[in-house]
């Protein structure tokens, strides 16, 4: 189930009314759960059994990591969560890495066979659920949280369906208190959550969808861009991308608001970002986090090998994006570019002047790593960058006017919309601006509607 159809909204509406007109908080955390559960089925249900396997096991496997204390059961179950990720997510690239040495050792083996034997549907969320319930049991072996032993307050953590398919990744101690207590019903939260829920289907229906068309010809064809086309359409995907997720994170707080519960900003205004750390702070916040305390700090963070620490988080956060080469070298450039930055800190003199300059650089950084985020293999991405150098002869089948329209319409929708989806300034609004902002979103929505495209980050 999509949040951008009409199943969806009447779907999540009926469980809203029945929250908040159900009197016990038992009923609503029930109501909750079924909610999840049914969301999740919806879009295909044997993917359902898996997500109660691994809530039913995590569930008892932090009720013993919490009693026994013992790192080695840590282990245990951060591993077969790592293993059930790894069986369907990276089992065809392993594979398929492992035939490509073999064929150079002279074994003949069939590549079709390789893809045949080890190719799997994607569980969906599976990489944002096994990374929110590994931080959960590592939080409960550091003591700083509980094992909770209701559950259905467990199960709502594990499955809650406004967070469940693309995050944000959210902590225990962030959300199972919200889940416990019983809450008024707040017309404040409500309207505000109305408001994110319309701006998150505005940004990815009007802007993510609408660039997709452009971007999907562009890095299909690379070979028929010319240049300025190739570097209107990468610039059109890193739109595209933070439309998508964005608008994605931003339905998702909108919901939980709706119920009354607080769910963590996910982006905020990444590319104006003035440096690539800062850049991390602003994007998929909730994932740098989870990396920063999982994974980097673990490793020795700023106190032992720096610049190893940071490489080696980055790099296994692209490969965490997908089973693809591509994925290892985006996260790779990350990390360099971070260590880059350590290394030499004054690049540029502290003067305001310097700027939008340092935010240009940035972008256009971050953007020409996107290639090999978007482009499907190695020798694609190849192919852009050489479109993106090429000479300005090569044909081109769609005219960049549109291209260049779309670009600067994202631009002024960010500016009027964009610091009002990182705080709570729209209540602050009078109310004929809330009420008309309100309606030529809508207005947006029903105009855009044609498409109905699953979320980029459906499949990660």
């Amino acid at each position: 189930m999509l949040f951008n159809t009409i199943t969806f909204v009447l779907f999540h509406f009926l469980f809203v009314l029945l929250y908040w007109i159900s009197p016990l908080q038992r009923i609503r955390q029930a109501l909750l759960l079924a909610s999840s559960v049914v969301f999740y089925a919806w879009y295909y249900w044997p993917f359902l059994i898996l997500l109660l396997i691994s809530m039913v096991a995590n569930y008892g496997f932090s009720r013993w990591i919490e009693h026994s204390r013992s790192k080695k059961i840590l282990g245990f179950a951060v591993t077969a969560n790592l293993c059930n990720l790894g069986f369907f997510k990276y089992s065809e690239f392993l594979a398929e890495n492992v035939a490509a040495v073999l064929r150079l050792t002279g074994l003949q083996i069939d590549p079709a066979a390789v893809d045949q034997n080890f190719s799997w549907v994607l569980p969906l969320g599976i990489s944002f659920y096994t990374f929110q319930i590994i931080g959960y049991l590592i939080d409960i072996s550091r003591g700083t949280v509980k094992a909770e032993r209701d559950f259905l307050i467990f199960g709502v953590f594990k499955c809650f369906y406004a967070q469940l398919i693309a995050g944000p990744i959210v902590r225990a101690k962030d959300l199972m208190p919200q889940l416990k207590e019983r809450r008024r019903f707040n017309a404040n939260n409500f309207q505000l959550g109305l408001y994110f829920m319309i701006a998150g289907l505005a940004i990815k229906i009007c802007v993510a969808d609408t660039l997709s068309q452009f971007v999907d010809h562009g890095f299909e064809n690379p070979g028929d861009l010319k240049t300025l086309h190739a570097w209107l359409t990468l610039y059109g995907f890193s739109f595209q991308i933070l439309s998508d997720f964005w608008g994605y994170s931003t339905i998702a707080i909108g919901l939980g608001l709706m119920y009354g519960i607080n769910l963590p900003l996910n982006f905020n205004l990444p590319y104006i970002a003035k440096s690539i750390r800062d850049f991390w702070r602003r994007w998929h916040i909730t994932l740098s986090e989870w990396l920063r305390d999982y994974l980097y700090i673990p490793l020795g963070g700023n106190r032992h090998h720096q610049y190893r620490n940071l490489f080696l988080t980055m790099l296994l956060g692209g490969l965490w994006h997908g089973a693809s080469w591509n994925f290892v070298i985006w996260g790779a450039g990350h990390g360099l570019w971070l260590i880059l930055e350590r290394f030499c800190p004054r690049i540029f003199p502290k003067k305001r002047v310097f700027g939008w300059l340092k935010v240009f650089l940035v972008f256009n950084g971050v953007s020409l790593l996107w290639v090999f985020f978007r482009a499907p293999k190695f020798a694609d991405a190849m192919a852009y960058f050489g479109a993106l150098l090429a000479p300005p002869y090569a044909s081109s089948d769609t005219p960049p006017e549109a291209l260049i329209t779309m670009l600067v319409a994202f631009v002024i929708f960010m500016v009027l919309l964009g610091k009002s989806l990182t705080d709570r300034r729209f209540l602050t609004w009078g109310l004929f601006r809330q009420v008309a902002v309100t309606i030529v979103l809508l207005f947006l929505i029903l105009a855009y509607a044609s498409a109905r495209l699953d979320f980029i980050y459906f499949v990660f």
